[in-house]
């Protein structure tokens, strides 16, 4: 019996006895009826085997809906109701985006037109690969795209100028540029596939420009404090020879002139930019206007069909769908009512203040983190212990959401992230992950004093 068919058996296992204990054992109250119980065994249940990794996290979810839909705990139209929603279809249009994006290659030219404008010392190619990766930030959606098309830069980069492997110079020409094309885009609805899932949890409408100007001060202050990170702490204790970038220079002009594909591209993302940015005067759905994105693209030949199929991220989509339907239950059962009586005596000393509540919830969910590898399903956990109290002490759920998602991005050790883990492999030659996980250790304290700096404008704003 191989090793995970093992972890298969041992995961349901231990989920199936959770399930049978929650749901039987307990008495019905008047806070919790038998179907309330059930509810929250089949919660337990998905967790188990997401955290086990006993099946894939989206498999996992399918399962706890045919489960919810076997015990007559809910019907297929409840199990299935997120589906209908905006969120799933913004994660569609998004993800299906992302190809066209990519395959016009219009990015690629803007990031190596950044780079040339820059000198090859090391605060000249710090400064490239961050700007670089900050003007991508708001335009990829899928940040393993934006993530990819750089690191053979940063590779030739820490070759031309001499940077040793897992020196504190190549870290810094790393995070720079990993930081500008994997984390940043976060702060844009267009800009990270995941913000749809945020916007899901969220459960509100959010236009593009309300998204920003609530994460505005966080991008902010991240770029400032991974440029001071960058520049400061690692910055080469010897003379460094500046890189000779001229390949960069080359590979520029080996582009040639601006090509159809990207100017069709280029054209496609702008109109799709404006759009959303005056979502609030013409009231188009952010995923309607990402589907009319995808639909010009293919027009133009810039995704195939076999692409959408291949490309398109579907598990993802199934995933973000049903979990939010599962997580949906959680109020109309009354557990939300039932956990806020147990766990709002507990947790009322840290949501007292916004001042105490937004660095704890950092630090909980970075805790969180080395035991939950799914980050969706930390998320999931997340909302179960603070989502029932926020009300109560005036707290928008959106601070929730961005505050411990954006936080459990992380990647202290490889088990937490393996997408990000996977893009650090790309930068091998550079760095390994024991010397990018120092990195990791800089954004958590880096995105600790963001979320704080965002107390503030979260207040102004009514959210807090």
């Amino acid at each position: 019996m191989s090793k995970n068919t093992k972890r298969t058996l041992l995961g349901f296992a231990v989920a199936i006895a959770a399930l049978l204990l929650i749901a039987y054992l307990p008495a019905e109250t008047e806070a919790m009826s038998r179907a309330a119980w059930q509810y929250l065994g089949c919660f337990v249940f998905m967790l188990v085997l997401i955290i086990s990794r006993a099946i894939p996290d989206w498999a996992a979810v399918l399962c706890t809906m045919a489960v919810l839909v076997a015990l007559k705990v809910a019907t297929v139209a409840e199990v299935t109701s997120n589906f209908a929603s905006s969120t799933v279809w913004l994660c569609i249009g998004v993800f299906i985006m992302s190809i066209g994006i990519n395959n016009s290659g219009f990015m690629k030219r803007l990031a190596l037109w950044v780079l040339t404008r820059f000198p090859g010392t090391y605060a000249g190619q710090v400064t490239a690969m961050l700007l670089s990766g900050v003007i991508m930030s708001p335009i990829i959606p899928s940040s393993t795209a934006k993530t990819s098309m750089m690191a053979p830069f940063v590779n030739q980069v820490c070759e031309a100028s001499g940077a040793e492997r897992n020196s504190k110079q190549s870290l810094g020409l790393w995070f720079a540029n990993f930081m500008g094309t994997n984390q940043l885009g976060m702060a844009f609805v267009s800009g990270s596939v995941y913000v749809a899932l945020m916007l899901g949890f969220v459960g509100e409408s959010v236009s593009w420009g309300q998204w920003f100007v609530r994460a505005c001060v966080w991008y902010v202050v991240c770029i400032v404090l991974v440029y001071v990170f960058c520049l400061v702490f690692c910055k080469p204790t010897d003379t460094q020879k500046a890189a000779n970038v001229e390949f960069i220079k080359d590979s520029y002009k080996a582009l040639g002139k601006l090509s159809t594909k990207e100017k069709q591209g280029i054209i496609i993302v702008l109109v799709a930019l404006i759009l959303w940015l005056t979502q609030s005067t013409h009231k188009i759905d952010a995923g309607m206007v990402a589907i009319l994105a995808d639909v010009a693209f293919i027009a133009c030949g810039l995704i195939t069909p076999p692409e959408v199929g291949a490309k398109g991220m579907w598990t993802i989509t199934i995933f973000v769908g049903g979990v939010l339907s599962v997580a949906g239950l959680m109020a109309s059962l009354g557990v939300s009512t039932w956990l806020a009586g147990i766990l709002g005596p507990i947790l009322a000393p840290i949501m007292s203040s916004p001042w105490i509540f937004i660095p704890c919830l950092c630090i909980i969910t970075y805790l969180l983190r080395f035991v939950i590898v799914s980050q969706s399903c930390c998320m999931a956990v997340m909302i179960a212990i603070f989502g029932s109290l926020l009300e109560a002490h005036g707290i928008n759920i959106f601070v929730l959401v961005f505050t411990s998602w954006v936080s459990g991005t992380c990647w202290n050790v490889a088990y937490q992230n393996p997408a990000s883990a996977g893009l650090i492999k790309m930068c091998d030659p550079s760095l390994d992950f024991a010397t990018a996980s120092k990195g990791s250790y800089a954004y958590c304290i880096i995105n600790l004093i963001a979320m704080t700096c965002s107390v503030p404008l979260w207040m102004a704003l009514g959210l807090l």
